[in-house]
C-alpha cells in the first residue's frame, strides 16, 4: 500500500504500499539480510531517518487492544489480545470544534456530524489510511509518505479549506507488521509457523472494523460521521474489501493499484514489464527491450553451451559472490536468470527521479548507449549495468542461503516472513517467467515450482494447499466480480500490478458489479498517493483530481449536502 514496501519477485510477491511493493530477487532478499542490525531491524529501507521530528509534531502514535482471533467462539487461548499501533492527527479539525469538544468534556454529542457555524452546516468526516505489508509505518504516514499523501491527505485539505469541514485522520498498522506483532510466551517469535496462524486479511479486516468502533467511542465520533478507507497495493485491496465486508462501518473506499484478482501463477507481471521497457511514453524503446531479452538469451546459451569457460565468464561478468560455484547450483542459476540478472524497479517508476538508473528512461538510455556507442553485446551490456548498480559489491544468488533466511525468525525483518506467509496462505502472486510468456528475462527459468518449494520449506504448506488457499481467497472476496458499492479502483497503466487490478475498461473485462475505476496514464504503482511534487505529470494530477471529486461526491451523498466541486479541478490545474 505499496515508504518502500517490497515484494519479492523470485518467490514472494509483495507490493510496495508505497510504491508498495517491488519485485525482489534472491540477491535482493539476501541483501536485506546483510543489512540487519543486532535488533533485527534493517537499514535497507530507513526512509525517513533524516526528516525533522517537528514535521510530525501534530501526529500521535497510539495503540489499542485487539483480539488475537476475532473468529474464535471461545478465545480462551493465551495471548487473548495484542497491541495494534495506529496514528492520529486533528490537523484538519477547526479550532472552534476543538474548543467545543473541550467544553463539552466527554459528552457523547460533542463530535456530531455537523458543527453549526452561523447558518452553515460544518460536516465531520473520518479518513483511514490502511496499513499493509512491508517496513514499519511511522508518523510520516499522516504527513508526507508514499502511502496516502497525494490522495487522502490532499482530500482532507480540500474538505477542510474549501468546505470548512472537520476531518479526523487515522492510519492503522496491519497486524504482524511494524510494531503490531503479538507477544507470545517464553520469548517465542511471532513468526514461527504455529504463531502465524492469526495472520490473514480476514483478521486484518476484523481489526479495522473494531478500530472504527473503538475510535468512534474514544474520539466521540457519532454514527452519522462517515468513514472512508484509503490504500495502495495490498492496503488498497484491504480498503476495497473493508467496504465490501463492513458496509455499515465504511462509507466508501479508494482502492489504488490493488490487484484484487488474486492469482497463483502471476505471469502477467513480467509481461507488463516487457511492455513498459518498450513504452516510449516513459522513456522505453523496442531497442531497450530487445537488448534485455537478447542479453538473457545470450547468458542462458553461454551457461548451457559454453562449458566451464562459459560459466566462469558469466560469474566474473556479474561479480557473483561465490563465483562459478553459484552457477553450478541449478536452483540458484534458474532464479538468477528467471528474475532478471539486473534489478529493474518498473513498478516504482518515477519520471523525475535524480539518481542514476533510477527509472525506465535512464535505464534504457544506458543500455542503448552501451550497445550503440560502444558496440557491446547484450550480455556485456547487462554485465556492465549489474556492476554499476551494485557499486562494486558482489551479488549473492545462493538459493539455499535465501531459503535458510526465509525459514528463520530472522526474516521478521521488514515484514518479510509475514508477507511470504500471506502469499502461501492467501494471495499467491508468484511472478514467474514462463517459456510461452512475454517475460523479458530468462524464459522458462522461473516456473511456479520454485515458489511452491519456498512455501513447503518455509512453512510446510504443500503445493495443493497453496492452490486451494488462493482459490478460497478469490471466492471469499470475489476478485473482479466483487459485489460492492462506493469503491473507486485507480490504476497506473505502466504498473505490472494493474494486470490483476479492477477496471471496468482496459486490460481485462470486469465481471459482475460495475465499480467506478480510473486509469492513470503513464503512472506507476499508486504513484499518485505519494507526496505531491511540482514535477508530477498531468496524468498523476488528473488522477488525484478524479479521486478528490469522487470522494466529495460520495460524501455529499452520505451527508445529503450538495457542494460545487468544480473548483477542485481548477486548483490542481485540471479542467473537469
Amino acid at each position: 500500500s505499496l515508504n518502500k514496501i517490497y515484494l519479492f519477485s523470485t518467490i514472494l510477491s509483495a507490493f510496495r504500499t508505497c510504491g508498495g511493493v517491488q519485485p525482489f530477487s534472491v540477491s535482493k532478499i539476501l541483501e536485506l539480510k546483510e543489512h540487519l542490525d543486532d535488533s533485527g531491524i534493517s537499514s535497507f529501507y530507513n526512509e525517513h531517518s533524516e526528516i525533522a521530528v517537528d514535521e510530525y509534531s501534530d501526529v500521535q502514535e497510539l495503540y489499542l487492544e485487539q483480539r488475537l482471533d476475532h473468529f474464535a467462539s471461545r478465545p480462551d487461548v493465551e495471548p487473548f489480545s495484542f497491541s495494534q499501533r495506529y496514528f492520529y492527527t486533528d490537523r484538519f479539525i477547526h479550532d472552534t470544534a476543538k474548543n467545543l469538544r473541550g467544553a463539552r468534556g466527554n459528552s457523547q454529542n460533542e463530535s456530531s456530524s455537523f458543527f453549526n457555524s452561523g447558518d452553515k452546516p460544518v460536516p465531520t468526516y473520518a479518513l483511514i489510511c490502511v496499513g499493509g505489508e512491508g517496513p514499519s509505518l511511522d508518523k510520516s504516514v499522516l504527513t508526507n509518505s508514499v502511502h496516502c499523501s497525494g490522495d487522502m491527505l490532499e482530500t482532507a485539505k480540500i474538505l477542510y479549506n474549501e468546505r470548512h469541514a472537520n476531518v479526523h485522520l487515522f492510519a492503522l498498522e496491519h497486524r504482524y507488521y511494524g510494531k503490531s506483532y503479538p507477544s507470545f510466551g517464553d520469548g517465542i517469535s511471532p513468526v514461527v509457523n504455529e504463531n502465524l496462524v492469526y495472520l490473514s486479511s480476514r483478521q486484518a479486516l476484523a481489526d479495522l472494523a473494531h478500530f472504527v468502533e473503538y475510535v468512534r467511542d474514544d474520539y466521540d465520533i457519532t454514527d452519522n460521521v462517515p468513514f472512508v478507507t484509503f490504500g495502495g497495493s495490498y492496503p488498497g485491496m484491504l480498503a476495497a474489501w473493508s467496504r465490501l465486508k463492513y458496509p455499515h462501518l465504511i462509507a466508501a473506499a479508494v482502492s489504488n493499484s490493488a490487484p484484487i484478482e488474486v492469482i497463483l501463477d502471476f505471469t502477467e507481471y513480467k509481461n507488463v514489464v516487457a511492455k513498459d521497457l518498450s513504452n516510449t511514453i516513459v522513456g522505453g524503446s523496442q531497442q531497450c527491450l530487445d537488448i534485455v531479452e537478447e542479453g538473457h538469451k545470450e547468458i542462458a546459451d553461454t551457461l548451457q553451451n559454453g562449458g566451464e569457460e562459459g560459466i566462469e565468464s558469466v560469474a566474473s561478468l556479474f561479480n557473483l559472490c561465490d563465483g562459478a560455484d553459484s552457477l553450478r547450483d541449478e536452483k540458484s542459476l534458474r532464479a538468477f536468470l528467471g528474475d532478471g540478472v539486473v534489478f529493474l524497479d518498473v513498478q516504482s517508476n518515477d519520471p523525475s527521479c535524480d539518481d542514476e538508473l533510477c527509472n525506465i528512461s535512464k535505464f534504457c538510455d544506458f543500455v542503448t548507449e552501451e550497445s550503440v556507442r560502444f558496440g557491446s553485446t547484450p550480455m556485456n551490456v547487462l554485465g556492465k549495468l549489474s556492476k554499476k548498480m551494485s557499486s562494486g559489491e558482489c551479488k549473492d544468488i545462493s538459493w539455499e542461503a535465501m531459503i535458510s533466511f526465509l525459514s528463520s525468525p530472522e526474516a521478521i525483518a521488514e515484514g518479510t516472513r509475514s508477507w511470504l506467509w500471506q502469499t502461501c496462505t492467501e494471495v499467491g502472486f508468484y511472478q514467474t517467467c514462463e517459456v510461452d510468456s512475454a517475460c523479458p528475462y530468462g524464459k522458462g527459468f522461473h516456473n511456479i515450482d520454485a515458489d511452491m518449494e519456498i512455501c513447503e520449506r518455509a512453512f510446510g504448506i504443500n503445493e495443493n494447499l497453496v492452490k486451494e488457499n488462493v482459490n478460497d481467497t478469490l471466492n471469499y472476496y470475489g476478485g473482479w466480480s466483487i459485489q460492492g458499492s462506493k469503491i473507486l479502483a485507480t490504476n497506473g497503466d505502466i504498473d505490472p500490478w494493474s494486470a490483476m487490478s479492477y477496471s471496468n475498461s482496459g486490460r481485462h473485462e470486469s465481471d459482475g458489479n460495475e465499480l467506478d475505476s480510473y486509469w492513470s496514464i503513464g503512472a506507476s504503482h499508486h504513484f499518485w498517493t505519494h507526496e505531491m511534487k511540482d514535477t508530477d505529470g498531468l496524468g498523476v494530477m488528473a488522477t488525484r483530481s478524479f479521486i478528490y471529486n469522487w470522494v466529495l461526491s460520495v460524501l455529499d451523498e452520505e451527508s445529503g449536502l450538495n457542494f460545487d466541486s468544480s473548483s477542485v479541478f481548477l486548483e490542481h490545474g485540471i479542467k473537469g
